[in-house]
């Protein structure tokens, strides 16, 4: 009897618990949202926020001030008009503005509100958003507000354009074509969305499908688009093979075969997808093609999933600093180079010269001796799309390291461990773990693998302003390095590597583990 009773209190306990977990489930706040291109004449997005579920007194909603990848604060609710509140019947409330960029509603005794704005949408560019006669682009940080405390609801986005319009985003897709949906306020920032005329070829890698998209409509033919496409599989895959698979659906690539409209040029990561722009249009090369491709598809991995722990998560209201983007950033161009190189798509030649010029540049920059990595990480709010005379290049000088670190683990380990397994370290150990890494994490990984302590590294060639000792790391690999006494013409210095034809087996096995496919 006393089983029977111990039973059935176990049975009304998991029947309480199940009552209150499928309550809280359909009470969880949502969020959907329509953009619609209201007027392609005046640059005007509609954008519309139904706000249901609402348990609270107050709700406030927000808009970012930047967008995570590029490190300017854009303010862009400087872009927003019309701003209203609505109740369910319709009426309109009254709001109050806390932030420049935040909202609060009262929203006592309502179980839901719409929130209506205009946006302006006038420049393309990798961070803004832009309505022309053809096209309509935006990224989710222009247009979509975020609820305060509810940053994970799931929601929906309708999308509005013409009917002869075409439509593809990095959200998740539905039966419906102009209908997307996220998990989560980040993931639905991060997807770029592409309405209008313009061209894009499908093609699937390790399973996944990938879209190569481009801008205008007719820029690139079919034969180029197609060769294309087969470089970005090859980089795709070489990427997807050394983290052992890839962490996306599905994956597009938006290239833009004209100008930026704003300084935001270039290229800018998400976490499935990625945004290029090339300002020579399609006579871009394709080596600059691929080079792009290869550094922003990286940052799948690098930057947006393995993120310093000032970034994770992402403060969307103000800018944040963190002294790792020569990790972020460098590593990625480091191994932008090596993804070409793992695809078949740059010799080792090719790479020799790309790091040495990686090299050359630094050292020909008189800023690199009062200004660490570490610093020019930190201050680039100050200058990220600004060219200023005196700085240094966390980009460069993080490939540097980079380079340094992989060949330096390599040879402690006797070739067995580089800095591959660093970044899967990271990818397993902070990103599965829902949390970013700091300078100590980094370098508790390179130890645990090396078994050595890199402090005294770090603490040189980091946040310390000395030279690395270019030529004896690169000899582990029998690697000859050297660096012109004298600049040249221009003022810079080159550098050469090259490999040593009287290189040692124990430095032929480094070589091979750094420059394995």
């Amino acid at each position: 009897m006393f089983f029977e009773i111990k039973k059935w209190n176990r049975f009304f306990l998991l029947a309480i618990v199940v009552a209150i977990a499928s309550h809280a489930a359909e009470e969880a706040l949502r969020i959907d949202y329509t953009v619609d291109v209201a007027n392609i004449d005046e640059n005007l997005f509609h954008v519309s926020a139904s706000v249901k579920n609402i348990r609270d007194k107050s709700i406030e909603l927000s808009l970012p001030v930047w967008t995570p990848g590029w490190y300017t604060l854009e303010e862009y609710a400087r872009n927003v008009s019309r701003f209203i509140v609505r109740g369910p019947d319709g009426k309109r409330l009254l709001h109050e503005r806390t932030l420049k960029q935040t909202w609060r509603v009262n929203t006592q005794n309502l179980a839901s509100v719409t929130i209506e704005f205009d946006y302006n949408a006038t420049k393309l560019a990798l961070n803004q958003a832009k309505i022309d006669t053809d096209i309509a682009f935006f990224t989710g940080t222009e247009l979509f507000l975020m609820a305060t405390g509810h940053r994970d609801c799931p929601c929906a986005v309708t999308l509005k354009c013409p009917a002869e319009w075409r439509v593809i985003s990095a959200l998740k897709e539905t039966d419906d074509p102009r209908i997307f949906t996220a998990s989560n306020y980040d993931e639905l920032v991060d997807c770029p969305v592409l309405m209008g005329r313009f061209d894009a070829r499908k093609f699937d890698a390790m399973g996944k499908p990938h879209w190569f998209v481009s801008y205008p409509k007719g820029a690139i033919n079919e034969p180029r688009a197609n060769q294309i496409a087969s470089g970005f599989k090859k980089i795709v895959e070489a990427g997807g093979a050394l983290f052992g698979g890839l962490p996306y659906d599905k994956y597009v690539f938006f290239y833009f075969f004209r100008p930026s409209e704003t300084r935001a040029a270039g290229g800018i990561e998400h976490a499935n997808s990625h945004v290029c722009f090339f300002p020579h249009g399609a006579g871009s090369s394709q080596e600059m093609l691929q080079w792009m491709a290869a550094h922003e598809f990286f940052h799948v991995w690098n930057a947006k999933r393995i993120r310093p722990v000032q970034l994770w998560p992402y403060d969307y209201l103000r800018e944040v600093e963190t002294p790792l983007l020569w990790v972020s950033e460098g590593f990625t161009t480091y191994y932008g180079s090596l993804l070409l190189y793992r695809a078949g798509l740059m010799s080792p030649t090719e790479f020799y010269e790309d790091t040495a010029a990686s090299i050359a540049q630094v050292e020909s920059t008189p800023a690199r001796d009062y200004i660490s990595p570490a610093e020019a990480s930190t201050a680039t709010w100050l200058n990220y799309d600004r060219h200023v005379r005196f700085e240094i290049s966390y980009y460069l000088t993080g490939r540097n390291l980079g380079t340094l670190l992989d060949l330096s683990i390599l040879h402690d380990t006797n070739g067995e461990k580089g800095l591959d397994d660093v970044m899967r370290g990271l990818y397993a150990h902070y990103f599965l773990k829902n949390k970013g890494f700091d300078t100590k994490d980094l370098l508790t990984e390179i130890k645990n693998l090396s078994g050595q302590d890199y402090s005294e590294f770090f603490a040189k060639y980091v946040n310390g302003l000395e030279h690395p000792p270019y030529a004896q790391i690169l000899n582990y690999a029998g690697m000859k390095y050297e660096l012109s006494q004298r600049p040249n013409a221009s003022g810079s210095f080159t550098a050469r590597i090259a490999e040593m034809p009287d290189a040692t087996d124990a430095q032929k096995k480094i070589r091979d583990a750094w420059l394995k496919k």
